[in-house]
């Protein structure tokens, strides 16, 4: 079954105010990437990397292993029923990420 934009766009909001209801010091979460992927079964799930700015030192790691089961019920609710990865990134990683995506688009389209 796919998954709808409406669905991953739940999702995404669950999981930015799970992470911003925990307590991470100076550490502020700006935005998730979310990917459709496909499993070992054939079976669709979201690939989320959370976007953040802040010392990654300040990341606390017993409250992001938390996460899932604080929004579990939350994100089956909302028509996510396999719970997704969370990988979490750096803004200045992503928005270099984001330029080599955008670069070898560039390079693809020009062969």
């Amino acid at each position: 079954m796919a998954i709808a934009l409406e669905t991953q766009e739940k999702a995404k909001e669950i999981i930015l105010a799970g992470l911003r209801a925990q307590a991470h010091g100076s550490v502020r979460f700006c935005d998730i990437h979310a990917t459709v992927r496909l499993n070992a079964e054939d079976e669709e799930f979201l690939d989320v990397i959370v976007i953040y700015e802040g010392p990654r030192e300040e990341l606390n790691v017993h409250h992001l292993n938390a996460l899932h089961g604080e929004i579990k019920q939350q994100l089956i609710e909302a028509g996510v029923l396999h719970i997704p990865p969370v990988g979490y990134t750096d803004r200045a990683s992503y928005d270099q990420m984001l330029s080599e995506m955008a670069a070898a688009r560039t390079q693809s389209s020009l062969i």
